[in-house]
């Protein structure tokens, strides 16, 4: 550990003996999270003695690697608020170090505490929480000046269905008629409600997203429509700001609607018509400036017919109705959407660098994906977290189990990538055009026996090759009712 210790201090411009001098607690990692140098204060926040060296950030607290990793990956400072062991609240900051060549070699990070602030900072919290009227309903507000921009030409996604979409998209977000999203959990319905405001007349203005499904149905009147002082118990001093005011002059997102009680559909439906809110205690309403876009993955025109729906306000909402496709019915979109989250997961330097192995796409246009495109995202991320550090393809090996049981129980994968066996490429031949229509049980048994014959009849390399476990290979030839000497028999 001394020479790998070394070698990291002669390629990075950092004098250790200045750091050991200071009060507050400085450490250094590595490019892999490895500890390489922690002063006095620091091993006493963290209890750590002599033998802390090479210790990896995870073994101190889960959050401290993570931004650690975060300043790895973009290079970029970052700041967080922090507890010791001792219990000692404080400051941490994290910056790069890098090497002669200008790379990314290392991270150091220093903790200031805070402790005898503690109680001016929560008052002080207290007043910043009470002035941005903060709520805690996982409503999110989108103000013009964040810098992430979502538009329908950043949304990933070149398949016939995905660029039909767009197009719609473009055209309807031209005028403040309502528009409702349809679409599975994970299709990204809230991405194509905030490009629909990008391409708006309203895009300089305020985009608010309300999650109805996050918000207590009791509480659910005053957030989207605000109170005044005094409304009810518990009511701050200087009343509140519904979301519909928060919105005006911009776009108000109503994500799954179809969990918002019939109590209030009427109050929207009301809203929709006028333009006119009316906060709890108020004496009269106000005009609001507003353009509505909602969601659901609900059926609303069944939830109409049995009456959980307000059949009004289902008409006044669906006068322009966009439905994002689900991922299995967009296939082609996979490798452009896996080499856009391993971008956004790693930054785009060590997302370009990281190659998705052929077969691991041939196995993700089998997947039936009903987490859409949250679960592939969740599914690269596991992947990512599972690969070593020098290497540099995303294999099959890498994949979570749970994956291939999907596969193995939902879809039989009728198609195989290049794959090496021996030295030796395998490539699975095509079927015959006259054969294309044939069933996925034939599909799938055409494949295990041209594995089986390249493998000379080997279970253990055919499972290999094809991907899958050996067990599992064992029960499809059961299945599939192949007997050895079909192996070898042309016919």
């Amino acid at each position: 550990m001394t020479t790998l210790r070394e070698e990291f201090f002669a390629s990075v411009n950092v004098n250790i003996d200045i750091l050991e001098l200071l009060h507050s607690g400085i450490a250094i990692f590595n490019h892999r999270a490895k500890l390489m140098f922690a002063n006095a204060t620091y091993k006493k926040m963290y209890r750590l003695d002599d033998t802390c060296i090479g210790l990896d950030a995870m073994e101190f607290f889960l959050t401290a690697k993570q931004g650690i990793l975060e300043v790895l990956k973009t290079g970029e400072a970052n700041s967080c608020a922090s507890v010791s062991i001792n219990g000692l609240y404080g400051v941490t900051y994290r910056w790069p170090l890098r090497d002669r060549e200008g790379r990314v070699a290392g991270c150091m990070t220093e903790n200031i505490s805070v402790s005898p602030m503690k109680d001016k900072i929560h008052e002080m919290q207290n007043i910043i929480d009470e002035l941005e009227n903060y709520n805690s309903f996982s409503t999110t507000l989108y103000p013009r000046q964040s810098t992430e921009i979502i538009n329908f030409d950043s949304i990933v996604g070149e398949s016939s269905s995905m660029r039909l979409l767009k197009e719609k998209g473009k055209r309807f977000a031209r005028n403040n008629e309502p528009i409702l999203i349809l679409g599975e959990n994970g299709t990204g319905k809230d991405l194509i409600a905030q490009a629909i405001h990008a391409a708006s007349p309203r895009h300089a203005r305020n985009f608010v997203a309300v999650n109805c499904a996050a918000i207590p149905h009791e509480l659910m009147e005053s957030e989207l429509f605000g109170y005044e002082a005094g409304a009810f118990t518990g009511a701050k001093a200087s009343g509140k700001q519904g979301q519909f005011e928060l919105a005006d002059g911009g776009t108000i997102f109503l994500d799954e609607i179809g969990e918002m009680p019939l109590t209030l559909q009427a109050k929207l439906l009301r809203v929709l018509e006028n333009h006119e809110i009316k906060k709890l205690g108020a004496a009269s309403p106000r005009y609001v400036d507003f353009r509505l876009v909602s969601a659901t993955n609900r059926n609303l025109e069944q939830m109409v017919q049995q009456g959980r729906f307000r059949e009004d306000l289902y008409y006044r909402l669906n006068l322009f109705d966009l439905v994002v496709p689900p991922l299995r019915e967009r296939i082609a979109d996979i490798p452009l959407l896996a080499y856009s989250i391993l971008s956004g997961l790693l930054g785009p330097e060590r997302g370009n660098s990281i190659r998705i192995a052929k077969e691991v796409l041939s196995l993700c246009s089998t997947h039936p994906w009903r987490g859409n495109v949250r679960e592939l995202r969740n599914i690269l991320t596991y992947a990512l977290y599972s690969m070593k550090e020098y290497e540099s393809e995303l294999c099959l090996r890498h994949l979570p189990e749970r994956f291939f049981h999907k596969v193995d129980n939902e879809f039989l994968s009728s198609t195989l990538m290049d794959e090496e066996v021996q030295g030796q490429k395998f490539v699975p031949s095509p079927a015959p055009p006259e054969k294309l229509s044939e069933s996925r049980l034939e599909a799938e048994r055409r494949s295990i026996l041209e594995a089986l014959k390249k493998c000379g009849g080997n279970k253990v390399k055919a499972a290999k090759l094809l991907g899958i476990a050996r067990s599992c290979l064992y029960k499809k030839i059961s299945i599939l009712d192949i007997k050895d000497y079909a192996v070898f028999n042309d016919n």
